[in-house]
């Protein structure tokens, strides 16, 4: 199928395939996803790639390439800034944010411990903190990299966290707590406007771990009876959500509710990389290795459904 659009591209880089050919690898991005792209015959402008994000315009084709949707360039354009209305090329969660905030905000309103409850409607309660986190993306490429991203991949761990609180024997609230916010240091880690995600000096310096407890503590800090173990175990629980020292984490884990938290945040985020790695490939296809698992991924086939025993 023919195409002729304007995208974001982003991951540019030459390469050369198995005959030694020189070609152009990116991924086209806006706001309905992304796609990746290749270009051969490449103009002397482009033989070196581009190492920033830059706004093109394609004429091209769309083809399945070992099960995965591809396109094949003919013809691309560089376009300055001025050209493009840059909040066009954010991918944007298809979910409806209004929903997924709703919610959210029950949840906090059936919190049992009066402390939690109060921690949470002071947080949510201040809109400038509400806006940001409904809106700010889960990350800047590995996963849920879309406006409402964390909204969406907190939600998700939450009604994760639901199930698990039947089985384990766990403080519902703080789990529940932790499940929703442990990635609350996005919103300062990250930035969200001028048509890309990118990280903030804050969040270089920092990270969002470090920021999302400065910035529980900061809420907890307005609450004079906030009981000060309480506010221990919450900021254990976003310290250590990455697990390991080597992924972010000032500590490992060391109580229960913390040891989910951490383990229902990789389940989501895992299992975001492989949906979003192969949200382009057929049935019987594999995705290119080149994804956040590191990996090449496999879509089995969707086999057919079981007919009823005739009687």
């Amino acid at each position: 199928m023919s195409l002729r659009s304007t995208f974001l591209a982003t991951e540019a880089a030459v390469r050369n395939d198995s005959r030694g050919v020189p070609y152009l690898s990116m991924k086209l991005v806006d706001s309905t996803g992304v796609v990746d792209a290749r270009m051969w015959n490449l103009p002397a402008e482009l033989r070196e790639g581009f190492s920033e994000p830059a706004y093109v315009y394609v004429e091209g084709n769309t083809h399945e390439y070992r099960g995965t949707l591809q396109v094949k360039i003919n013809r691309l354009r560089l376009l300055k800034r001025e050209e493009v209305v840059e909040e066009d090329y954010l991918p944007v969660t298809d979910k409806d944010r209004q929903a997924l905030a709703a919610e959210l905000l029950l949840a906090g309103e059936e919190l049992e411990n009066g402390h939690l409850r109060e921690l949470f409607v002071s947080m949510t309660s201040d809109e400038g903190f509400w806006d940001a986190f409904c809106s700010a993306p889960a990350a800047k490429s590995m996963h849920h990299a879309r406006i409402g991203g964390l909204l969406e991949h907190s939600l998700q761990c939450l009604r994760i966290a639901r199930h698990l609180a039947e089985i384990y024997p766990v403080d519902r609230d703080l789990l529940f707590f932790g499940a929703v916010f442990h990635d609350v240091g996005k919103i300062e880690e990250l930035s969200w406007g001028g048509g890309g995600f990118n990280y903030t000096t804050e969040g270089r310096l920092q990270g969002h771990v470090v920021l999302g407890d400065r910035l529980v503590a900061s809420y907890i800090a307005r609450l004079p009876d906030f009981p000060r173990e309480l506010a221990l175990q919450v900021s254990h629980i976003l310290l250590s959500h990455q697990g390991e020292i080597e992924y972010g984490s000032p500590e490992q884990p060391k109580t229960l509710e913390a040891l989910l938290v951490h383990l229902i945040d990789n389940l989501d985020a895992r299992t975001a990389m492989y949906l979003e790695t192969t949200g382009n490939v057929s049935p019987e296809g594999w995705s290119h290795h080149e994804n956040p698992l590191r990996r090449a991924l496999y879509v089995p086939s969707v086999p057919e459904p079981r007919l009823p025993a005739s009687s």
